[in-house]
């Protein structure tokens, strides 16, 4: 290639990370259209949009409100300064609402939007009184209503109290009213007490930082001011606020000291800060290529896509480091062809293993390896195209540092094939034998433990679930649907009877099929004949009110789900409901809670296989059983990636393939047996951990053996290794599980690389340039 071509081509490159710049821009004008959904990981034929549309619905008061549990010995003063602090940001605009006095929540009287209905809603008790013609039983109980001075009658509307006693069954709220403010009282506890309730409402997403630290200093500040209060905490704003709590600590204590750590290395090595900013051009025009190309490919981003894609960096810095190294020792002798097949081949190796991954049928996969392979592609032409024709100041220190260092680690003699081949079998037995696999929710979930403890005890304590367990139940229309919610309940009713210690959440006892309302309707017409009669004269009633209360029953409308999902009461059940489905019918969820383990969950599901139409889902083992799929997903497509690898390695160097294979394999079949021998699980994690040794292991393979004897290929190594060790490595340090294991996965691995390069480095045929070389 002449130089003219050459400057052509860079300009060429500079004139499309331009563009780029300009997409991506237009692409962002409304911020970063991030996915944070895990089942979009999941292979398009295979996901279940129904599914995560009950999910969400189910955890929508989880992720826009938050609730707050107050004990204290003067809790009326401590609820008001609390209210009072909160009530504040609302004012700011940085809550949408907050309630903590009774009047905060005051709905109207049902007996008022409810009427209308009240003669088609039946207990099932009541329906089989008047089935078995026990109509004049219910005369005496009517009675005393009528004369009890706590109870509310209405001789005419409702002589009998119908609508009092079905709403008597529907789950009654353990939130009441004491003292003028939001209570919940568990004096029947052992440890029982009145805790205040405060129950607030985001303005917006529970990840809005300015928001998290308002609230935070609110409530800290309260804490300082009331150290004798118990305050308990519920909701995810609460749990993301931890999360990016954690995360800028961490980055300010092991970023940071990755940061130094690589800064001093460079500097040590170079003696030139310009080394420093040309390391960070490949990398950046990188991310910024990768970025633009997969924005514009997916639409969206995944945020596990840009976790994954950071480890381009650590891979892409081997061609930096190759070059500058190069160039720092051979000066005015730097010849980029002399260098350039081992980066085409660093590069070729690594794309291969995202090429492979981006075959896989999980759309998550595919979109994290198109942006670690567009990062490698982008920093790789940013390399050979722009770097050749910066200024360098080659310091006579690197070069004396380069010779010391390969000189200090050669070793005492080669590692056999045959050698290699039995430490290999032996940690394959190994992780054969021991290895066990993780893909528990725990991995994803940076909370405190102290959160958690907090977040359990509301939920045990309020008696309510977050809707992690529930049945799916689908049919053709809203009646069909009704019944068969009805079916589900009467068969989880006898379950219950039988020993199942669990309750459970369903439109089916609040909205009856149309035509169980006219049978309902009827029996209360059976109801206002004679037992209506003796009831109005043992009252001392007018007979005029007899009339009267058989004129309302032409008046009762039919009660439609929508007309129920729009009164107070049926507003707490609109989580239930899901609406039309793709396939054009209609579907809702119960919500099961109480006991768990393996006999309940076996109960469960085989109540939902014997009925047509109805799916039991647990949301934990279902994100669970996602993570193991991904993670099963990822190992077949790695192990492809190898042996398309291998076979294009034998093709290049033959009978010494080996050598650049020992690095990244052994590397691994080291970690994994370290984990094995440990007793640490294998995670997602770990495996993308094991892709980032996996690249820079063939990149220090492919450069040991292409330039065995060159003191600089094993500087660049070295210094490649170093860099990532900090950058990654230090992750092992992190209170984050998924950052733990995939740090703790590079670290192990990357430095198995560093220690397993020498021993594989082919021998030299040329002893005379062997002995100058040490003898210098």
């Amino acid at each position: 290639m002449t130089r003219a071509n050459y400057h052509r081509l860079g300009w060429l490159w500079f004139a499309v990370l331009t563009l780029c710049t300009l997409w991506l821009g237009w692409m962002l004008r409304q911020g970063l259209p991030a996915d944070t959904d895990l089942t979009a990981l999941l292979p398009a034929d295979r996901q279940a949009p129904l599914v995560e549309r009950a999910d969400r619905e189910l955890g929508r008061g989880f992720e826009n409100r938050f609730l707050l549990l107050l004990g204290d010995d003067d809790r009326v003063a401590t609820t008001q300064a609390l209210g009072r602090s909160l009530q504040t940001l609302v004012d700011e605009g940085q809550l949408a609402a907050i309630d903590w006095r009774e009047l905060d929540l005051a709905d109207a009287d049902p007996h008022g939007w409810m009427g209308p209905w009240r003669y088609r809603l039946l207990t099932p008790q009541w329906q089989q009184t008047l089935d078995d013609g026990d109509g004049r039983t219910l005369v005496e109980p009517a009675l005393r209503r009528l004369f009890s001075p706590t109870a509310r009658p209405d001789p005419v509307a409702d002589p009998f109290g119908l609508l009092d006693v079905w709403l008597s069954r529907l789950p009654q709220s353990p939130i009441g009213a004491a003292d003028g403010l939001l209570t919940l009282d568990t004096g029947d506890q052992p440890d029982g007490r009145q805790w205040s309730v405060l129950i607030g409402e985001l303005k917006g997403s529970p990840y809005d930082l300015p928001m998290q630290n308002a609230l935070h200093s609110t409530l800290a500040q309260f804490q300082q001011q009331h150290p004798e209060a118990e305050l308990l905490r519920s909701g995810l704003v609460f749990h993301a606020a931890a999360g990016a709590r954690q995360a800028k600590h961490e980055m300010s204590t092991i970023g940071a000291a990755s940061l130094l750590g690589v800064l001093l290395i460079i500097a040590f090595v170079f003696r030139s800060p310009r080394v420093l900013l040309q390391l960070m051009v490949p990398l950046l025009a990188g991310s910024l290529f990768a970025l633009t190309l997969t924005l514009g490919l997916f639409g969206r981003l995944h945020l596990l896509t840009l976790a994954f894609g950071a480890s381009l960096i650590g891979i892409a810095i081997d061609y930096v480091l190759h070059l500058q190294c190069d160039r720092a020792i051979a000066g005015r002798g730097f010849r980029l062809r002399r260098l350039l097949p081992s980066l085409v081949l660093g590069l070729i190796s690594s794309v291969i293993a995202y090429v492979a991954q981006a075959l896989t049928p999980m759309p998550g996969l595919r979109q994290m390896a198109a942006f670690a392979a567009f990062g490698l592609i982008g920093a790789w032409l940013t390399v050979v195209l722009w770097l050749p024709r910066f200024t360098l100041h080659a310091s006579p220190f690197t070069d004396r540092l380069a010779t010391r260092w390969w000189r200090l680690c050669q070793p005492r003699w080669q590692l056999p094939p045959w050698l290699a081949l039995i430490g290999a079998i032996a940690l394959v037995i190994v992780c054969a034998v021991r290895l066990t696999s993780d893909d528990s929710l725990e991995l994803l979930n940076p909370s405190p433990a102290a959160l958690m403890q907090d977040e359990q005890r509301v939920q045990q304590l309020l008696d309510r679930d977050t809707g992690s367990r529930y049945f799916l139940v689908q049919a053709e229309n809203t009646q069909a649907l009704l019944a068969r919610l009805d079916a589900l309940d009467a068969e989880l009713d006898r379950a219950i009877a039988d020993g199942l210690q669990i309750e459970y959440q369903s439109l089916a006892g609040s909205v009856p099929t149309m035509a169980e309302q006219q049978a309902n309707l009827a029996r209360v017409g059976k109801l206002y004949g004679a037992p209506l009669d003796d009831l109005v004269q043992r009252a001392g009633l007018p007979a005029e009110v007899a009339r009267k209360a058989r004129a309302q029953l032409g008046k009762s409308p039919p009660l439609t789900l929508d007309d129920w999902l729009g009164t107070p009461l049926g507003k707490l059940q609109q989580r239930l409901w899901l609406g039309r489905t793709p396939e054009g019918g209609v579907a809702a969820t119960v919500v099961i809670s109480g006991a768990r383990g393996a006999a309940p969950d076996k109960v469960l599901r085989d109540l939902a296989g014997a009925q047509a139409g109805v799916e039991y889902v647990d949301r934990v083992e279902r994100i669970g059983a996602l993570l193991g799929e991904l993670r099963r997903h990822t190992a077949v497509w790695v192990l492809a990636a190898m042996t398309l690898m291998t076979l294009a390695l034998i093709g290049r160097y033959r009978r010494h393939a080996w050598r650049v294979i020992v690095p990244p394999f052994g590397a691994t079949l080291i970690v994994l047996a370290s984990f094995a021998l440990a007793g640490v699980p294998l995670n997602i994690f770990n495996q993308l951990g094991l892709l980032l040794v996996l690249g820079i292991g063939l990149d220090a393979g492919i450069f040991n053996v292409e330039h065995a004897r060159k003191p600089s290929a094993w500087l660049a190594i070295t210094l490649s290794t170093l860099t990532s060790l900090l950058a990654f490595g230090m992750l092992a340090f992190s209170a984050t599980p998924a950052l733990h294991y995939l740090g703790l996965t590079c670290l192990i691995g990357l430095a198995s690389v560093w220690m397993l390069v020498p021993w594989v480095r082919p021998v030299d045929p040329n002893r005379t340039q062997r002995q100058e070389i040490e003898h210098e």
